[in-house]
């Protein structure tokens, strides 16, 4: 059975700027997932009006109530900023939160757990290079981050992550791309020859301060124009996932 090919978007910390990125995807008509806290001690968050009009175009998923990195954190307390996260989410839109991306990309088993039980479908993690369509839905990395690593970085943060699969595509995927518009390409490149997942995930914040909101566009443009790819938010795609995995467990039994 041939593998299909799927499109995503996410863009984490919940920044005002991040209204100014929806302008963008709507231009094109992209889906994405934004992955909103209620807080953020790091950078400003939208408010609630911002969250609520957003809520009404994209997906809204559960960053945690305060963006804490949750590996650090007792089991309490991580589940406090899990749920809570959750249950302010639905209530600003009014809206089930069915997809999750751990603050800073730091979990533990213990964390993922969590997160199942708090009744998410899926995580979104910070494993770079990675375009095959995710085994475990709670570990689900990404293509590429829209920022212009270091073949240096991008081998140290997956090894420091068990993210082996990531060092080998890295290389076999990307060649070795440092510019992130070009790794992008080769990852939407790569998923139309072999199926997959092209997941672009990137912090509005970030893309402001590289001054890359021409080159946001020219990617977006880019990623609208490959019509062999279906469009889909994180949630969606946990749930093609998760739906293709129960098919194959009845097949196999």
């Amino acid at each position: 059975m041939q593998t299909p090919a799927y499109l995503t978007i996410s863009v984490d910390d919940g920044h005002p700027l991040d209204m100014r990125t929806a302008e963008l995807l709507d231009r094109h008509g992209l889906k994405a997932t934004f992955y909103v806290p209620a807080a953020n001690r790091e950078h400003e968050v939208m408010a609630k009006k911002q969250v609520r009009e957003l809520s009404r175009r994209f997906e809204m998923g559960g960053h945690t109530y305060n963006h804490l990195p949750l590996a650090s954190l007792p089991d309490d307390q991580a589940r406090a900023e899990i749920r809570d996260g959750k249950h302010w989410l639905e209530d600003v839109t009014g809206q089930p939160a069915r997809a999750f991306c751990y603050p800073q990309g730091k979990f533990t088993a213990r964390t993922v757990e969590l997160v199942k039980k708090a009744g998410f479908l899926g995580a979104r993690t910070c494993f770079f290079n990675r375009s095959e369509l995710p085994r475990d839905l709670f570990r689900c990395g990404v293509s590429t981050h829209a920022y212009s690593h270091s073949a240096v970085i991008q081998v140290r943060h997956a090894l420091l992550e068990a993210n082996f699969k990531g060092v080998v595509d890295f290389f076999r995927v990307h060649k070795a791309a440092r510019d992130w518009e070009l790794h992008f390409q080769r990852a939407v490149a790569a998923v139309e020859r072999e199926g997959g997942v092209a997941h672009l995930y990137f912090h509005s914040w970030e893309i402001d301060d590289m001054r890359d909101w021409a080159k946001l566009a020219r990617a977006f443009e880019y990623a609208a124009s490959r019509k062999e790819l279906t469009r889909v938010t994180n949630g969606e795609l946990f749930a093609i996932c998760r739906s293709r995995q129960a098919t194959d467990g009845s097949a196999a039994g």
